[in-house]
């Protein structure tokens, strides 16, 4: 697998031109802890997410002694800290590799916890597609900047931030162990830290996931239902219909969101929506219509490519 292929999953485009642009979207543009535009604005020119500016590849001791494996690609992104598989800190590549060739055993770091639970999630999101949260499941889109956007979070500086807002990563930093913004004086953009305050916000988020989780903090942002379960609510059986009609629809908002940058999706909506159809001319009016609501055509597939050989004329 190349960097390409995760265009738009993991990065929207490979063209670092206008950083600024892409932070403001890929970033800023939905909050998890913090409330909406909380964060504020910072100036940061030709920037890709993810993409470091001193890259410093790592390896997993325990993946690299096996001859039978290769190097990971997404280890050479600052997109986890440890291996999903064994558990343990990556560390850096030359050394992990000497260390092989020097006839050493292997003498991994376990991960904390917290740590290991994030990365798994990382992990299924590469892997899989899709990631399980306590809120509901995501689409590994919405989770790469879910994750981004949570290690702009715990970098702000507490200057910036409401006294609630101070006071929940004050906890998050205390939980961590370490100090505020992992002893961040200036602020930069994630990809241009060096790697330990990279491994600092990294366990910053591990934590706020964790506790987010648990219920000692509350994820006020955009994307933070995501980090907790939904409390149970009884619900008068008159209610309940209107109820389950509110969370259908805002399902359906939710998957065809998803579905205008999602091929997959597009075309699981399209496949819904044209259930019922028996002609081509309904087969295209629903298809315009989902075009309409911002789903790329090239999305969504013509009747032939749907399998729809049963409409008539």
């Amino acid at each position: 697998m190349t960097m390409a292929e995760w265009v738009p999953w993991l990065m929207d485009t490979l063209d670092p031109g206008d950083g600024q642009a892409m932070f403001g979207t890929y970033v800023r543009q939905h909050s998890v802890l913090l409330r909406p535009g909380e964060a504020g604005r910072n100036h940061v020119p030709r920037w890709l997410p993810w993409v470091p500016a001193q890259p410093a590849p790592r390896a997993c001791p325990v993946c690299t002694a096996d001859p039978r494996r290769g190097t990971v690609l997404m280890w050479r992104l600052p997109l986890m800290t440890s291996c999903a598989e064994h558990g343990c800190l990556l560390e850096p590549e030359t050394d992990v590799r000497f260390a092989v060739l020097s006839g050493g055993e292997p003498r991994p770091v376990p991960a904390r916890p917290t740590i290991a639970a994030m990365d798994k999630h990382t992990f299924d999101a590469l892997t899989a597609g899709r990631v399980s949260l306590p809120g509901g499941s995501v689409h590994a889109g919405v989770w790469f900047r879910l994750l981004r956007t949570l290690l702009d979070e715990v970098s702000t500086a507490p200057s910036a931030l409401s006294a609630s807002s101070r006071a929940t990563l004050g906890l998050i930093w205390s939980r961590a162990g370490m100090p505020v913004r992992g002893g961040l004086a200036v602020w930069r953009p994630y990809e241009r830290l060096a790697w330990p305050v990279q491994q600092a916000m990294a366990s910053a988020a591990a934590t706020a996931l964790h506790l987010a989780g648990t219920g000692e903090i509350t994820a006020r942002g955009t994307l933070g239902r995501y980090l907790a379960r939904e409390p149970h609510r009884h619900v008068y059986e008159g209610d309940r219909r209107a109820w389950e009609r509110k969370q259908a629809a805002a399902e359906l908002e939710a998957m065809i969101s998803q579905a205008r940058t999602d091929p997959d999706t597009a075309r699981r909506v399209l496949a819904m929506f044209t259930a019922g159809s028996r002609t081509f001319a309904g087969f295209y009016r629903e298809r315009r219509y989902l075009a309409g609501l911002g789903i790329p055509y090239e999305y969504l597939p013509d009747h032939r490519a749907l399998g729809r050989t049963d409409l008539s004329p």
